[in-house]
């Protein structure tokens, strides 16, 4: 997969910062949510009514063609930080 401006930024601020909160500064913050609220504006909400950014990346990257270019990398990378953070909980 060819790198995008979300993995450029996640591998630059982990070279600066091992083991610190290199995923804080991976993600700009005017960007911030935006995804999330993608989500809950397309219906795909978690019962706290919040957006349920995990379930409408997976729709996303199974429509890649339905979708604009930076939709389909932040829903990638919401996939990526997801599966890190279920990770770091086993």
């Amino acid at each position: 997969m060819p790198e995008n401006r979300y993995t450029k930024a996640a591998k630059a601020a982990m070279k600066k910062e091992k083991g610190g909160n290199w995923i804080q500064k991976a993600v700009d913050p005017e960007k911030k949510g935006e995804f999330t609220a993608k989500a809950k504006k397309a219906g795909y909400t978690k019962e706290d009514g919040s957006g349920d950014a995990q379930a409408y990346a997976k729709h996303v990257l199974a429509n890649k063609d339905k979708f604009d270019k930076e939709t389909v990398d932040q829903a990638q990378f919401a996939l990526n930080m997801g599966k890190m953070a279920k990770e770091k909980a086993e």
